[in-house]
Formats: structure tokens, sequence, C-alpha cells
């Protein structure tokens, strides 16, 4: 399936580095900041909208994209696309269900604004948080990687079969210092998503900065990369959600973004859901 594409995109204004850091941002369309990567670190093409420098090699490379685009509104964006039927579940902890944003919604209504022209977009999951009317989704507050596989699996949102799930797990595994061990964890928990829902497309987050955990953050992120890779590349239908566009300052609290964080997670989706789309992953309703 192919999307005919319209964007915008929020874009943060400063001053740009000389060279961005491991799992920051490099290039995609409209992207105004550095494009090398510092050494040990290599600047990667993910999609149209977004490289990141992901470590493993030992010289700078600069990313330059050549696809065209047309801007036609401000944030959070827009698209116009051939007539999707998405179901879609946000799985997660309580960044999945929004806390500390304004009005509760997280990044879940800005995304939903972002897929809402030409196409039906139907959150799900057995809770409800902020005052967006499709408030759907399965973000479970304090909940570890394995908690939420247990979530996922009691509840009724793997079983009404998604179309496309959004996953982010990891950040309370990091606060009860078993994080070294996660990415075994997360694997289960991606094992028993197929299970569950075949016919699915998965996207896995990068962690979102973490103020006093940052060091077992970026090891973490680091594995969770090689790890939807090697499934990618195994043939299931997975995607990394790269979120190095989340700062220290986009944060409410040290752990949830606030709303101009939450938007740039929304930003950050939004391309990967539209690669999944590209593949021809997100098919009719089952």
């Amino acid at each position: 399936m192919r999307f005919n594409i319209f964007v915008s995109f929020v874009i943060s204004s400063g001053v740009a580095l000389a060279q961005s850091p491991v799992w920051g941002q490099c290039g995609g369309m409209g992207w105004t900041g550095p494009t090398t990567c510092v050494a040990g670190s290599t600047c990667t093409f993910s999609n149209n909208w977004y490289s990141q420098c992901l470590p493993g090699a030992a010289t700078t490379t600069a990313t330059t994209t050549t696809t065209s685009i047309t801007t036609t509104s401000s944030a959070p964006g827009s698209t116009s696309t051939t007539g999707l039927n998405l179901r879609l579940l946000p799985l997660g902890d309580s960044i999945t269900f929004g806390l500390e944003s304004s009005d509760g919604n997280g990044y879940r209504n800005a995304l939903h604004k972002l897929l809402e022209p030409g196409n039906t977009v139907n959150f799900i999951g057995s809770l409800k948080a902020g005052t967006m009317a499709d408030n759907d989704n399965e973000g479970h507050s304090g909940a570890t990687i394995a908690q939420i596989q247990q979530f996922s699996t009691n509840s009724a949102a793997l079983p009404a079969r998604p179309h496309l799930i959004l996953l982010m797990a990891g950040t309370n595994d990091v606060f009860g210092g078993s994080i070294s061990t996660g990415p075994n964890r997360l694997s289960t928990l991606i094992d028993s998503i197929f299970s569950a829902c075949p016919d699915a497309a998965l996207i896995v987050a990068t962690l979102i900065p973490l103020n006093g955990g940052q060091p077992s953050v970026d090891t973490y992120n680091q594995a969770v990369t090689q790890l939807v890779a090697q499934r990618k590349a195994a043939g299931q239908h997975i995607l990394l959600a790269g979120m190095a566009s989340i700062t220290a300052g986009d944060l409410a609290d040290g752990v949830h973004p606030n709303d101009g964080g939450y938007v740039k997670m929304a930003n950050a989706w939004f391309p990967v859901i539209q690669q999944a789309a590209a593949n021809g992953w997100i098919g009719q309703p089952l």
C-alpha cells in the first residue's frame, strides 16, 4: 500500500551542533541540525524523515535526503493517504498513557491528527486517558516490560487484532535496576504480540531521555535497535521508531514528556507508520 503524502512537522528552532551525538538525529526532510555524527557512530537512514546516529562505525557520515515533499500546514502536521482503515494499539507504560501532558492525551492526539486525513483511525485498548474522543490505549503506569506483557495478554487489546501496535517499554525496568536483561524480556513480549496478532505490524520505540538513568537508557536503546533489525531481517513485520529528537528539555518531570515532547513523539511515530504502510504491512480489518 502506498501513501500519497502531504506533510508538515513541528521543528524546534535552535543552534545546530557541529555533530550529532550517538542516537541523535542527523538527517531527514526538514531537518536543519547537524548531518554528521560523533566518532564511533554513523548517520544511518531510517526513512525519508529521519536518519539517526547509530553506534558501530569509526568515521562520520553525512546523509542527504532528496525525496520531495509538500508542506501544507503547521503543528502537528497533516497527511493525505489512499484510505487506510487503521485499528491501532498504543501499548506501554505511563508515557503511552500520557502522564504529565496538560490534556492527558500524550502523543496520541497529535498522532491521531496526523493519521486522520483520508483514513479511518481507531485507537484501541482497555484504558481511557485524555480529552480526545478516541482515547483508548493500553498504557499502564509503572509497568515493567514483563508487566506490559501480562496486561496485554490479559486484556482484550490483542484479541481485538489491531493492524498496528506501537510499543514503548523499558523505562520502569531502568528504575528497577534490571535493564541489563530488559532486551530479553522485550524479545519475549514481541513473541507474545506476534503470537496473538501474526498479521499485525509492530513498531518498537527507543526510550526517551531519563534523568539519572541515561547510561542504562543508551545501552538498552542500542540493544533494542539491534533486536528490531534482526527480527526484521528474519521476516517479521517490525520497525524501529527512534525517539532521539526528544531531549531532556522536553521532559516535564525528568521522566515523562511535556506537551512539546509528546508532539515530537507523534512526529517520530508517524513516518514509521508510513513506512509500514508502504511495505504493505497494514491490511484490511480482520
